[in-house]
């Protein structure tokens, strides 16, 4: 190897033992340092250099729920080698392997991204603080200890076109730097909805939801609008089934007869329930208007008018009068609305005071109700 490779490599070699650390904000807290010997082989000088290393471990969240992706903070002490060169624009990704103990088992990764850092000739190096993603593994329970064992930095030299990659072995002195308390598992909560939201009453809403008991028997009943005072009865059928995925589908039908208003649907399936809003209505039914035409709208008095009314209440009796504003003129006739509501007459119109005609359904009380009108013009 030339003189020059030599200077390279070890100036290298230095680099990449420092450069396991990412320009980021520092930890928020120091859970915990250990300081253990390092041993990194630089592969361009075929050697190791070794010294003592400091290494500040944090975790957040802590307490995690296991599965959770949480942030390591690592902080790292000078490094036990220097550089021979001065070396600016380094750009160095940072990796710690740490091996779980307490509630799990094996070993996580840590890996910040890539940043640019300088190193100064024969000079202490002390890389930036970095942090990077981990899982807690999904099986972990109770407490869980974060041990580190090895750093690996990758390093490019722009100036050289130079890539070295470096592991740094933890071999005595070191121990757990972290330990994390992972939450117990909670119990997954059902969940139930009901489409549509508004329902007549004998109509049927599609529920749904996710979280319970695969292949399990759901039953519904209907409650009121706090989810108290449940009833089997005011769900008339159902279609309700639970897949092996524990999602929950098909419809429920609102008893007929049930009255206008806010209610909830209620689900059991053994230990675990939920409810759904619902709203009750019944169908509004358009009252058809009652009305008259009349065959002639401009008269001259002592005319007969034609009177053609509809929707009228089948098989009533009908009063045709005369009238002005309010008043009845002393012109009268009468109909007889049939099943279909309908009725035909006539009216002899004599006064010039009448301005409009009348027609009014009689009860048995002969109360004049139900009114529908049409105007008409008498004059000479």
């Amino acid at each position: 190897m030339t003189s020059l490779g030599r200077r390279l490599a070890a100036g290298l070699g230095a680099g990449a033992i420092a450069a396991t650390g990412l320009i980021a904000l520092a930890p928020a807290s120091s859970a915990g340092t250990v300081n253990p010997t390092v041993d990194c082989y630089v592969q361009a000088l075929d050697k190791h250099f070794i010294g003592a290393q400091s290494i500040d471990l944090s975790v957040t969240p802590n307490p995690a729920d296991p599965g959770a992706s949480v942030t390591a903070n690592v902080k790292l002490g000078p490094s036990p080698a220097t550089s021979p060169l001065a070396l600016s624009g380094v750009q160095v990704t940072p990796t710690i392997e740490l091996k779980l103990g307490g509630g799990a088992e094996g070993t996580v990764t840590v890996t910040g991204p890539t940043t640019t850092m300088d190193i100064a000739q024969n000079a202490p190096i002390t890389p930036p603080p970095y942090t990077g993603a981990l899982t807690i593994p999904a099986t972990a329970a109770g407490d869980v200890t974060f041990t580190p064992v090895k750093l690996v930095t990758t390093v490019f030299i722009p100036a050289y076109n130079l890539t070295q990659v470096t592991p740094c072995d933890i071999t005595t002195g070191g121990g757990v730097a972290e330990t994390v308390t992972v939450k117990e598992p909670q119990p997954e909560v059902p969940t139930l909805s009901a489409d549509p939201g508004t329902v007549e009453p004998g109509a049927a809403t599609t529920l749904s939801g996710v979280n319970w008991t695969p292949g399990g028997t759901a039953t519904p009943e209907l409650c009121d609008a706090a989810g108290a005072n449940c009833n089997p009865a005011g769900i008339s059928a159902n279609t309700l089934a639970i897949g092996a995925d524990g999602r929950l589908g098909g419809t429920a039908t609102v008893a007929a007869g049930t009255a206008d208003g806010s209610y909830t649907v209620k689900v059991t399936n053994g230990a675990k329930s939920a409810t759904a809003p619902i709203a009750v209505k019944k169908k509004e039914v358009p009252v058809p208007q009652r009305t008259i035409t009349l065959s002639k709208s401009n008269i001259r008095p002592w005319t007969f008018v034609k009177v053609t009314g509809e929707n009228f209440t089948p098989n009533t009796l009908i009063a045709i009068i005369g009238v002005n504003g309010a008043t009845p003129v002393a012109n009268f006739s009468a109909a007889f609305a049939g099943k279909d509501g309908k009725f035909t007459t006539y009216i002899l119109v004599t006064s010039t005071k009448v301005n409009s005609i009348t027609a009014a359904e009689i009860d048995l009380t002969f109360k004049f109700d139900k009114v529908a009108i049409a105007p008409i013009t008498v004059k000479w």
